[in-house]
């Protein structure tokens, strides 16, 4: 059992967690909540590429980058502020496994963007084959605001092109590479032959569970009722600095969340959305 502060790239602070089998291990930063690796049995199921940019204000590409409270483009930075922003830490525990809360409240610099009082914990909790993540979004204004979000998880593959996801067969989603055409998912499993980006309209909520190959399997909560599954193929890859040609075969991101429309939330109300990823093997 072990509650770790290290620094990572550039003096990010962070923290690692070690379950008490010592063959699972999470190393996460307080820069955005952001978790960097997940490991069991000495094996990175979370892709971190080796061209992430570890820079304030900056995106990390790889991991679990957490979106809020913007989805995609709009009038905040893409996929919001939380993501850049340094949150801190609250209570550890080592029960059952072992978990710790980080915390992040309005500032001024996220009053100019977005001008509602809030409060955010992300709880994180590690097992031995398995990991959850649990967003609790607090309305601390003195009116209701909207948000969009996501969990925008990067899963390490052998190989693109041989990979598949599972449990998404008879889901409708948006196929944003064809144009933002709405289309119903017909096969049994998703495969990759070139960019994919599709935001599946209650996948989750979809009879079937969501597995990676067979390997690791994702479960939402009610409240994360949509999927996103993304890879960016060969040729936009190339154009990606954060990303690049070589990498575009070694992962997969499938993300759950709360993106089709927005949540609602009134003074003093909060919701809370997680998702849990499991290693099946």
């Amino acid at each position: 059992m072990s509650v770790v502060e290290f620094e990572y790239k550039s003096g990010f602070p962070g923290l690692r967690l070690t379950h008490s089998n010592g063959d699972a291990s999470m190393e996460l930063l307080l820069y955005g909540a952001h978790v960097l690796s997940w490991t069991v049995h000495n094996k990175q199921l979370l892709f971190l590429s080796d061209r992430a940019v570890f820079e304030q204000g900056k995106a990390i590409r790889g991991g679990v980058p957490v979106v809020w409270p913007q989805f995609g483009p709009g009038p905040l930075p893409q996929h919001g502020f939380a993501r850049v922003k340094t949150w801190r830490v609250g209570k550890t525990n080592i029960d059952g496994g072992i978990s710790v809360d980080l915390h992040l409240e309005h500032d001024e610099e996220t009053l100019k963007l977005w001008p509602h009082k809030f409060h955010l914990t992300m709880t994180l909790r590690l097992s031995e084959k398995s990991f959850v993540q649990e967003l609790t979004v607090t309305n601390q204004d003195s009116q209701a605001f909207e948000f969009t979000t996501l969990y925008h998880t990067y899963f390490t593959v052998d190989d693109i092109k041989n990979t598949k996801v599972f449990g998404l067969n008879n889901v409708t989603y948006l196929d944003k590479v064809d144009g933002g055409k709405t289309k119903t998912e017909t096969n049994q499993s998703i495969e990759f032959t070139g960019e994919t980006d599709r935001v599946y309209k209650d996948g989750g909520k979809n009879s079937n569970p969501l597995l990676i190959d067979d390997r690791i399997q994702i479960t939402a909560s009610s409240t994360m009722p949509d999927v996103v599954v993304w890879n960016p193929g060969q040729e936009r890859a190339k154009g990606m600095a954060d990303v690049g040609e070589h990498n575009f075969p070694k992962y997969v991101c499938v993300e759950v969340g709360h993106v089709s429309d927005a949540v609602k939330l009134g003074p003093n109300e909060s919701w809370k959305g997680a998702q849990e990823i499991k290693l099946l093997q």
